[in-house]
């Protein structure tokens, strides 16, 4: 039966970026704009570091803990030393690193955009139909990142378009992650259904199959016998050739 793991610090991650979108792009609308934005200029950069260096504190622990250096193609350890050295780049270089917060909002979000096409694949790979609504979905975030970084937007000055694209993001995200998670636990009941069933039916199951045929009424055969009459006593049939 075909088992699908799921990496817990990859969805943690996920659904942590998608809500600061959906909620920066919601504070950037309703709340003063250029407050949001010092606040984001000025710390996102220390969040992304910490960020970074969590994540890659937890894969290099994990590799140890889960006994990952089994496995040569696993670079659990390689990608958590990455990580810890992105955080502390960017924390130490805060302010340089502030100066591309815009460029990098955009890079995540084509990241964001990566992950809901993959989600999409996954779908239709296990013949879910909402496989679709993540393929558009990745599609348009990847477009839309794209066009804001190329014409170098501010994202965190206020403009409505930017907003709503943070917000849209956000949701997308949210909202394909949901629909994986849906499609994924579809999969496994339909997996197990087919699994038992594959058993009840086997020969090594124990289970034998009852031939209903024994419980069939068995035809009848009707045999006719030809009666031989006999004369009559007195009868001149007896002297007939």
């Amino acid at each position: 039966m075909e088992q699908i793991k799921e990496s817990k610090a990859s969805l943690v991650a996920n659904i942590l970026g998608a809500l600061a979108f959906l909620a920066t792009g919601i504070c950037l609308i309703t709340l003063n704009a250029e407050l949001i934005a010092k606040i984001v200029y000025s710390f996102s950069v220390l969040a992304l570091g910490i960020l970074f260096i969590c994540f890659g504190t937890f894969n290099m622990i994990k590799f140890f803990f889960n006994h990952e250096y089994k496995r040569i193609t696993n670079y659990g350890f390689t990608m958590g030393v990455i990580l810890v050295i992105i955080g502390a780049v960017f924390i130490m270089n805060a302010n340089y690193v502030a100066a591309f917060i815009d460029s990098l909002v955009c890079l995540i979000g084509v990241i964001f955009g990566a992950i809901m096409l993959q989600q999409s694949f996954a779908l239709f790979h296990i013949q879910r139909g909402t496989w679709f609504l993540c393929l558009v979905f990745g599609a348009a975030t990847v477009a839309g990142s794209i066009y804001i970084l190329l014409n170098s937007y501010k994202i965190f000055d206020g403009f409505i378009y930017t907003s709503v694209y943070l917000i849209l993001v956000g949701a997308f995200s949210l909202f394909s992650l949901l629909l994986m998670a849906i499609g994924l636990k579809d999969h496994k009941k339909d997996s197990d259904r087919l699994y038992n069933r594959n058993m009840e039916e086997s020969p090594l199951s124990g289970k034998k199959k009852v031939d209903e045929s024994i419980f069939e009424e068995e035809p009848v055969v009707e045999i006719n016998d030809p009666k031989v009459e006999e004369p009559e006593a007195g009868s001149d049939a007896l002297f007939e050739e």
